[in-house]
């Protein structure tokens, strides 16, 4: 899998994933790091399947960073480029950490 990451979701939505939509392993997604992920751009979705991104949050990235997936598109048209939070983040997000659980004082 391109993604290892993805291993974390639940089993469910990961064998329900429409992995048609993702354009794996894209070099360009690659040499921006683990959590960007290529999709074809003319890919449609299909009935059934569950999308990543309703699965995962998209991270909440800079104008820097938006600027390198822009460029990294414009090289590259056939692909939408979407970064998504790293796991940690998401960990927090949905209340798992501890700390957000209120168990740290």
């Amino acid at each position: 899998m391109a993604y290892p990451w993805l291993c974390a979701l639940d089993p469910d939505v990961l064998r329900r994933l429409d992995v048609a939509e993702l354009a794996d392993p894209h070099p360009a997604a690659l040499a921006l790091g683990p959590t960007v992920v290529a999709y074809l751009r003319d890919a449609r979705h299909r009935p059934g399947r569950i999308m990543l991104c309703q699965a995962v949050s998209a991270a909440a990235i800079g104008p820097e960073r938006m600027a390198a997936l822009a460029a990294a598109e414009r090289a590259n048209p056939g692909i939408v480029l979407v970064e998504y939070a790293p796991p940690a983040e998401r960990d927090r997000g949905r209340g798992t950490d501890p700390e957000d659980a209120g168990g740290a004082s």
